[in-house]
C-alpha cells in the first residue's frame, strides 16, 4: 500500500498495515472533479527533482484537499495518510484489484478516519447535525456506496465540515447515523459483530447507495460480507451475480433469496390473472442489484429445525411422511423422537443452484406452483417466508431432479395493476396454492432453481408477444440530407409505438422534386413497412395488397394505408400482411424500386423485446446523377464535341 507523509507529501510503498510504525489516517470523501492521482503526484515529485531550486516539498503543490488532510493528521500526530485518489496506482490493474480487495481491513486498521464532508458547512453547534433537514442528514457522503464500508469499518470515524473542523465522531453520532443510513447504531459502535446481522438486512444498507461504475455496487460490498473475488471492469450486473454466488459459499444465512415483494395473505394465484416470463430480472434466486433489498431489512436468519417445525405445523403434515429414511416402515418412524432433517447445502451450477428442500407443491393445466420454506423469518409481521417457485416446462422430458424459476406476475383488471411476487408467508402456503386442479403435495425434493437470465435469447413467441417499437437513428437525418432528401418533418429518435395506426414519413429530394414516402404499421400484430417514391412521370411501383398512399405527413394516424382485408371462411376479416411483413424479410431488411429509384428499409432488433432500429438507404441511377453539379453534364457533352472535332481535323 502506498501512504502519503504528512509532512512532505511525499509517496512511500508498505508491505501492509502492520508494517507502519505508530499507524496511519485515511480519508474517506466523495470523489469531486478536481482529485489529483498517483500518476499526477510522481510528475510532480520527477518536476520538483529536476529543478535547481531548494526543495520546499511536494505537499505545498498538493490539491486542497489532499493539502488540508494532511495538515489534519499532522497535527493529530500521525505522520503518514492514505487516500484513495492518489494512493493507489489505477495503471496497475493487480494493484487496483488488491486495493479493492484489501480497502475494508485498510480503514479496520486506521488509527482513526476522516470522513471529509465538502457539502456541510460549519456546523455552530452539535444538535444543528440532527435537525431535519440539516446539510448534514442530506450530504452526498450517504448517498455513495464506496462510503458504506468506510462508515462501518474503521474503529475511530471523525466527521469533518467543509472547512476541516469536527463534527462529531461516529460514536457519539451513532443513534443519527443509524436513523439517517439503517446501519444499527450497536454494528457502528462494534457493540454487536457485522457477521451476526442478516445479509438481507447488510444488502438493504446498500440499496438506496449508488456508484459510478456498475460493477462497483459488488465490489463496495466485498467487505462487508468477507468476500476476496477478482475484479473485472466491463462485466456490469455480471459482478454483483459473482458476489451473491461467493457470499453463498461462506455462508447458510438463507436471507441472501429472501429479496422481492412477499405474496399478500389470502391471495391464490391459480384465480388470478398471472403471466410468466423466464427472463424477468426477478424470475431467478439471485437478485440484480443491491436496491432489490430495499424491502427486506426485517428478514432474519432461524435454524432449519425452527423453520421446519413451523411449515409441518402450518401444513397439517405427520412428520414420518418427510422423514428421509424411506427405508423404515412408517409406524417406526412415527415413533422416532428425533427428526432427521436433511440440509439444503445450496450450490451454484450451470443449470442453476442445487438444494434440497422442503416445498409444497400444486398444478393448475400446464403451471406448476410451489413454496419453498426457507429459514428465515419476516419479524416485521412474525411470518415465516418461502420462495414461490414456478416449474419449468421441460417438455416432456423426465428429469430426475426438476428445474423452477422464481415468483410470477398477478396482472389484475389493468396495466398500472400489475405486481411480481417472488415471496410467499409459509403459513398461508396451503391457501395460496389452492384452486388448483390437483390436491397439494409436500415433500423433501432436491432441485434445481434458476440463477441467472438464459443466455439464449427470448424465443419466437415471447418476441411475437412483445409491443412492436421503432426509431431512427440520430444521424440518419444528416446522411439523407448529403443524399438530397430532406424529412418534410423531424425524424423522431425515440421509439414509436401504436396497436392499430400507421406512421408515415415523407422525404423530398430538392433537385428532382420527388418525394418519398415511407409507411409503417400493424396488421393482426404482426408489423409491416413498404416505400414509394411519388413525383411527375414516375409509374408507381408494384406494392401487393395495398391501397393509395395518404397524404404527406409526419405523424401518427388512423391506418388507411397497408395490406388488404381479406374476408376468411368465418365472415370475419383478417388482415394478411403478404411480402410486406417485417418478418418475412431476409435479415430484416427489403430494397422496394428499380435500378432508377430504389429504397432499402432496414429494422435491426435491439434487444430480446420488440423494440427495433430503422435504417433507410436511397439509390438509383436518377439520384446518382442528382448528385452531380448542375454544370458538369453541359461540360461532359462540349468535352466530347471538342474531342470529336479534334480527331476530325486530323483526318
Amino acid at each position: 500500500m502506498w501512504l502519503l507523509h504528512t509532512n512532505t507529501g511525499e509517496l512511500q510503498h508498505f508491505n501492509g498495515p502492520n508494517d507502519v510504525k505508530g499507524g496511519y489516517a485515511i480519508l474517506s470523501h466523495v470523489w469531486q472533479d478536481d482529485e489529483q492521482s498517483f500518476q499526477e503526484l510522481q510528475a510532480l515529485r520527477t518536476q520538483l527533482a529536476s529543478t535547481d531550486y531548494p526543495d520546499p516539498g511536494l505537499r505545498p503543490r498538493l490539491s486542497a484537499k489532499i493539502r488540508e488532510c494532511c495538515v489534519l493528521a499532522e497535527s493529530h500526530g500521525y505522520d503518514w495518510l492514505w487516500i484513495d485518489t492518489c494512493c493507489i496506482d489505477r495503471a496497475s490493474s493487480a494493484e487496483l484489484s488488491e486495493a479493492i480487495n484489501s480497502m475494508f481491513d485498510w480503514y479496520a486498521r486506521a488509527q482513526v478516519c476522516y470522513a471529509y464532508l465538502f457539502d456541510v458547512p460549519p456546523l455552530p453547534a452539535r444538535t444543528d447535525a440532527a435537525r431535519r433537514g440539516s446539510a448534514f442528514r442530506t450530504s452526498r457522503w450517504f448517498t455513495r456506496g464506496w462510503t458504506l464500508q468506510e462508515l462501518i469499518a474503521p474503529r475511530s470515524l471523525l466527521f469533518v465540515a467543509s472547512d476541516w473542523t469536527a463534527i462529531g465522531t461516529k460514536g457519539s453520532l451513532a443513534p443519527l447515523l443509524q436513523e439517517i443510513t439503517g446501519i444499527d447504531a450497536d454494528v457502528l459502535t462494534f457493540r454487536r459483530a457485522l457477521g451476526d446481522v442478516s445479509v438481507a438486512r447488510r444488502m438493504s444498507w446498500a440499496s438506496t447507495r449508488t456508484t459510478t461504475r456498475l460493477e462497483d455496487e459488488a465490489y463496495c460490498l466485498m467487505g462487508i460480507f468477507g468476500v476476496h473475488m477478482a475484479t473485472i471492469y466491463g462485466e456490469g450486473q455480471r459482478a454483483f451475480l459473482r458476489l451473491q454466488e461467493e457470499i453463498l459459499k461462506r455462508t447458510s444465512d438463507q436471507t441472501l433469496f429472501a429479496w422481492g415483494n412477499v405474496l399478500p395473505i389470502r391471495t391464490a394465484p391459480f384465480r388470478e390473472h398471472t403471466s410468466h416470463s423466464n427472463y424477468h430480472h426477478d424470475s431467478h434466486i439471485f437478485a440484480p442489484s443491491p436496491a432489490a433489498f430495499v424491502n427486506s431489512s426485517n428478514m432474519v436468519p432461524v435454524p432449519m429445525t425452527v423453520a421446519m417445525e413451523n411449515a409441518v405445523k402450518s401444513l397439517g403434515v405427520p412428520r414420518w411422511a418427510l422423514e428421509t429414511t424411506l427405508s423404515t416402515p412408517a409406524p417406526a418412524r412415527s415413533r422416532e423422537k428425533t427428526w432427521k432433517i436433511p440440509l439444503p447445502d445450496f450450490t451454484a451450477t450451470s443449470h442453476g443452484v442445487r438444494a434440497r428442500l422442503l416445498i409444497v407443491e400444486s398444478s393448475a393445466g400446464r403451471t406448476t406452483l410451489a413454496i419453498a420454506v426457507l429459514a428465515c423469518k419476516d419479524t416485521a409481521n412474525d411470518s415465516f417466508v418461502g420462495l414461490l417457485l414456478r416449474r419449468r416446462v421441460d417438455n416432456g422430458i423426465g428429469l430426475q431432479w426438476p428445474r423452477y424459476y422464481v415468483g410470477t406476475t398477478v396482472r389484475g383488471w389493468h396495466s398500472w395493476m400489475r405486481l411480481r411476487y417472488r415471496l410467499a408467508q409459509v403459513d398461508w402456503a396451503r391457501h395460496a396454492l389452492s384452486f388448483s386442479t390437483c390436491g397439494i403435495a409436500a415433500r423433501w425434493q432436491r432441485l434445481y432453481i434458476s440463477h441467472r437470465p438464459p443466455s439464449l435469447s427470448p424465443p419466437a413467441k415471447d418476441r411475437a408477444e412483445a409491443a412492436f417499437r421503432f426509431h431512427f437513428p440520430r444521424w440518419l437525418a444528416v446522411e439523407l440530407e448529403k443524399a438530397g432528401f430532406r424529412p418534410a418533418a423531424e425524424l423522431p429518435t425515440r421509439k414509436i409505438a401504436s396497436k392499430a395506426s400507421l406512421a408515415t414519413f415523407t422525404f423530398t429530394h430538392e433537385r428532382t422534386l420527388e418525394a418519398l414516402r415511407i409507411h409503417v404499421g400493424l396488421c393482426s400484430k404482426v408489423p409491416w413497412a413498404t416505400a414509394t417514391f411519388i413525383g411527375e412521370g414516375i409509374a408507381p411501383l408494384p406494392r401487393s395488397r395495398t391501397r393509395s398512399p395518404p397524404a404527406p405527413s409526419g405523424d401518427l394516424h388512423p391506418s388507411t394505408l397497408g395490406p388488404a382485408l381479406r374476408r376468411g371462411r368465418s365472415g370475419i376479416c383478417d388482415r394478411t400482411c403478404g411480402p410486406d411483413a417485417i418478418s418475412s424479410w431476409t435479415h430484416g431488411s427489403r430494397v422496394f424500386g428499380d435500378s432508377q429509384r430504389n429504397v432499402q428499409l432496414t429494422f435491426t432488433r435491439l434487444n430480446g423485446g420488440g423494440s427495433h432500429l430503422l435504417d433507410v438507404r436511397v439509390g438509383g441511377s436518377v439520384y446518382e446523377r442528382a448528385k452531380a453539379p448542375p454544370n458538369s453534364r453541359a461540360m461532359h457533352v462540349f468535352s466530347r464535341a471538342v474531342t470529336c472535332l479534334a480527331s476530325h481535323c486530323a483526318r
